[in-house]
């Protein structure tokens, strides 16, 4: 049996002055904590307790090491609790890359709420939309909305949105709206630079995928100038629904292709691959998840 152990039974044998009793709390036999005692009182050289069929007298020596051995167990008991209480506030820092435009409406909001909640938790976020490197630049998460995610990184979801092609009024009062997804070649279309799929946009109709290669006069890697330049009638964009719903339900974009299953814009949580989440990122995670689904809930 362990010393601390031996010391807790021994510190409660002082205490409640029964074996009995100290054999139930423990959970163990009597004759148990009898062994543990005399082999106790065999590595000290000394005698702690007298023993009687009908009494128990803890000498002198007892005494004196009852007080010691009671510290101990007390001592390590406290460690104990601070380190679960510790645990459970939830402390240190987290390093964390978002996107641009998704991470301004969203994540600052719920990441806000998050420290307020829990104020041992540091929290550093950094914004762009490329594609970082968790392992190599210290990240212990990383927020992405419909990336296709490395193989290699964990990954959490967090809810799944969807992507509309959209124009302008003014756009469509001088180009023809497409009825196929073939038709956006030969339409002005608003490129993001940052998607891994690049100039190439799917769209889904019953069990048949399209996949057409498009172009424009622009190209960005921000959302939201996207949004605006499509608003002003440079060309049709395909943007997150979270995104234009807005302007959709003021006129100022119209949809296209509305018999066709809008490209899916799942929203990932990545962390890095073969690591033991800490509570605090945990934490986050899942808070997230909670605060986004009114977001992505279509």
């Amino acid at each position: 049996m362990d010393q601390l152990t031996t010391l807790r039974a021994y510190s409660r044998l002082v205490e409640l002055e029964s074996f009995t009793a100290v054999a139930d709390e423990l959970r163990v036999k009597q004759s148990t904590i009898s062994k543990w005692i005399a082999a106790l009182e065999d590595e000290l050289g000394v005698r702690l307790v007298d023993r009687t069929t009908r009494s128990l007298r803890v000498t002198d020596a007892g005494r004196r090491f009852y007080r010691r051995a009671s510290m101990i167990v007390s001592d390590y008991d406290a460690a104990i609790g601070e380190v679960r209480e510790e645990a459970s506030a939830l402390r240190g820092r987290i390093r964390m890359s978002v996107p641009v435009v998704f991470g301004q409406r969203f994540i600052v909001p719920l990441a806000t709420a998050f420290l307020l909640e829990h104020e041992g938790v540091e929290l550093e976020l950094v914004f762009g939309d490329r594609y970082v490197g968790l392992v190599e630049e210290g990240y212990d998460l990383a927020i992405r909305v419909g990336i296709p995610v490395d193989s290699t990184l964990r990954s959490h979801s967090l809810g799944n949105g969807g992507r509309y092609p959209v124009a302008a009024p003014s756009y469509l009062t001088h180009h023809r709206a497409p009825r196929e997804p073939e038709d956006l070649r030969e339409h002005q279309c608003l490129v993001h630079t940052e998607r891994s799929t690049r100039a190439a946009w799917s769209f889904r109709r019953g069990k048949k995928t399209h996949h057409v290669r498009v172009g424009g006069r622009v190209s960005a890697n921000h959302s939201e100038s996207m949004l605006h330049m499509a608003k002003s009638g440079l060309g049709v964009a395909l943007l997150a629904s979270w995104l234009v719903e807005p302007d959709l339900e003021r006129g100022t974009l119209v949809p296209l292709l509305e018999e066709y299953e809008p490209p899916s814009a799942p929203v990932r949580a990545l962390t890095p691959p073969g690591r033991l989440l800490a509570p605090r990122v945990r934490a986050l995670i899942e808070h997230l998840r909670v605060g986004l689904a009114p977001a992505l809930a279509g």
